[in-house]
């Protein structure tokens, strides 16, 4: 029986690299966008999430609130990074705009960096911080949601392997009492051939569960 998990395994890793292209994909990708807001342009960039609205406005105010200042507004929120240092006399100021597509399988957030006031020198290094703010929250929000999944996953994995070893130890007892007790046979066969029908299932359980274990952790490595 351990010679058959070994071997499932095995064609687990080499199913696993040939289903790369059925992961699903956690897209980092973020371009430059012009956008109005309040009848006042903004340059700035944005990204799109296939996961639910409500979810990632959830994840973003978490992520935002946690390293500024939010000014909640209908549209959009302002973002306030609070000045640092004694060179520094103003604080930074981001729009973050966040809308879902009317057919509701894309959720779209764009952020700006509020210029006015700004020196010209600076702007170019601050944008990319827009930018990278935007690609850090992706990384940060994409890897807790696949973990989540590989955490819920590992612990299925181990409850099915716990239920199966119970039956395979029940059969073993059930092997040395047939052994001990001829005349017991038929009934403890029967018992036998019960808990083998449940370890079949489980099996197959365990390899599904396995498959999906398999694929959450691909997935992980594609958040970079």
């Amino acid at each position: 029986m351990n010679q058959w998990i070994i071997h499932s395994l095995s064609l687990l890793i080499l199913w696993t690299l040939s289903q790369n292209a059925n992961a699903q994909s956690y897209s980092l990708k973020i371009s430059p966008v012009s956008f109005t807001i309040e009848e006042q342009n903004f340059n700035g960039y944005t990204t799109t999430f296939t996961q639910p609205y409500k979810e990632v406005k959830k994840e973003w105010w978490r992520y935002v609130n946690a390293r500024t200042i939010i000014f909640n507004k209908k549209t959009h929120l302002v973002l306030t990074v609070p000045a640092k240092g004694k060179e520094t006399n103003e604080p930074l100021q981001f729009i973050s705009q966040l809308t879902e597509q009317k057919d509701k399988k894309k959720s779209i957030l764009r952020v700006a960096l509020v210029k006015d006031g700004i020196p010209n020198d600076q702007l170019t290094e601050l944008d990319k911080q827009v930018r990278y703010l935007l690609k850090d929250f992706k990384v940060d929000y994409f890897t807790t949601l696949v973990q989540e999944k590989i955490d819920i996953q590992e612990l299925t994995v181990k409850k099915i392997s716990r239920e199966m070893n119970e039956y395979l130890l029940d059969n073993s007892k059930l092997q040395l009492r047939i052994e001990k007790k001829p005349e017991e046979k038929n009934e403890l066969a029967q018992k036998l051939k019960a808990n083998t029908g449940e370890i079949e299932k489980l099996q197959a359980k365990l390899i599904s569960s396995q498959k999906k274990l398999a694929q959450y952790k691909h997935e992980l490595t594609l958040i970079k």
